[in-house]
């Protein structure tokens, strides 16, 4: 298989994935919604609304984001730079945090405070720091959870970078198995009812997602940056996790909770969807590959637009024109306005983060290997 990092840019397949998955996740939250617009009598297009539900298309998208995240974080690091925890550290820094910190008046004004609730400075403060969910404070708005958990994987890449481990198939292979492992075992007793999940639901989930993450680095490890062989163990544990992950936990589950509205169902359908989108289906336009680099602003930001979109409808009359509209037309309106938001988010603020966040670690880089020639001794 082609080596993934072959040629200049970005991986343009990727790309694809993060533009699917970020629509999907605006379907998902759209149809919820949407589908309250006219609870008289049922919306047209509902059908819209019953596929997403039930097949929860959000999750699909949340899922083939975290595969994408252990496919591409690990191989940003490069072990044999000056200083790669630091650059890293700041590169990811300035990834993620502009923009974040855009999305927090935004969510907050979309959520709260258009709706006359309360969402105080405290609050704010804290979500500003993305750590609010270990402060058990409410965040801004909903799909936070998910870059908590982005950020302990930055964390865990660190550690695997310190222990010479992020190149290592076999002990990459071994934590995600034993992650998906403890997450089945604990979720299987839950569904026997032996434990209650609330409070066990965040740390048990922590533990699957990272896992996923993991998936996407050894499988890419085993496939893609094979170099001169990940060996046959890692490449059975990548197999065997995968099979985890698309057959073995969606039927446990299924049997124990229905095919439909069911988590493991739907992770499978991402990780089949990750799969096919880097194998025999990489798709390759210029229209993903827009939709793809702004996808990151397409989900911090999409709230931004449909919540207050949808609370100006509630305000006209029932029988409004407004109101009647098909499903589908307020999908198709909601997804053009939040790529033209995410666009201006990008060109603005991404791009701009992005590219401080290179120069400072570049000059951290420059500082540091200027340190350690100035403190290494000369040879006699």
């Amino acid at each position: 298989m082609q080596s993934a990092t072959s040629g200049p840019g970005r991986l343009r397949f990727i790309d694809t994935l993060r533009a699917v998955a970020a629509l999907l996740v605006v379907w998902m939250h759209v149809a919820q919604c949407y589908v309250g617009l006219q609870p008289e009598h049922a919306v047209r297009g509902r059908w819209l609304y019953d596929v997403a539900q039930s097949l929860d298309v959000g999750r699909i998208g949340v899922v083939v984001f975290f595969l994408i995240s252990g496919f591409v974080i690990p191989f940003s690091m490069r072990p044999d730079a000056p200083a790669p925890v630091v650059r890293f550290a700041i590169k990811r820094f300035f990834r993620i945090y502009p923009a974040y910190w855009l999305s927090v008046p935004v969510g907050a004004f979309a959520t709260y405070w258009l709706w006359g609730q309360p969402f105080g400075a405290g609050e704010f403060l804290i979500n500003l720091t993305l750590l609010e969910d270990l402060f058990g404070v409410r965040d801004a708005q909903g799909v936070y959870w998910t870059l908590l958990i982005e950020l302990a994987f930055y964390i865990l890449c660190i550690m695997l970078l310190l222990t010479n481990s992020l190149r290592d198939g076999i002990r990459i292979g071994m934590l995600a198995a034993t992650l998906a492992g403890g997450h089945a075992l604990v979720i299987a007793l839950v569904w026997k009812g032996v434990l209650p999940l609330p409070p066990l639901q965040p740390m048990i989930f922590f533990a699957l997602h990272l896992s996923l993450m993991l998936c996407g680095t050894l499988y890419r490890l085993c496939w893609f940056d094979a170099g001169d062989g990940p060996g046959v163990r890692a490449r059975q544990l990548v197999l065997g996790l995968f099979v985890f992950h698309l057959f073995i936990f969606p039927i446990c589950g299924s049997l124990a909770r229905g095919t439909l509205e069911n988590y493991p169902v739907s992770d499978a359908l991402g990780v089949a969807m990750f799969l096919l989108g880097t194998t025999v289906l990489r798709l390759q336009t210029r229209l993903t590959d827009w939709l793809g680099t702004i996808s990151y602003s397409i989900y911090l930001f999409h709230l931004g637009v449909y919540y207050p979109l949808f609370w100006w409808l509630m305000r006209q009359p029932a029988d409004s024109a407004w109101r009647q509209l098909h499903l589908g037309v307020y999908l198709v309106v909601n997804a053009v306005l939040v790529v033209a938001l995410a666009t201006v988010v990008y060109r603005f603020v991404e791009r701009p983060g992005i590219a401080l966040g290179h120069r400072l670690a570049s000059r951290s880089s420059r500082d540091e290997r200027t340190l350690s020639l100035r403190t290494t001794p000369l040879a006699d």
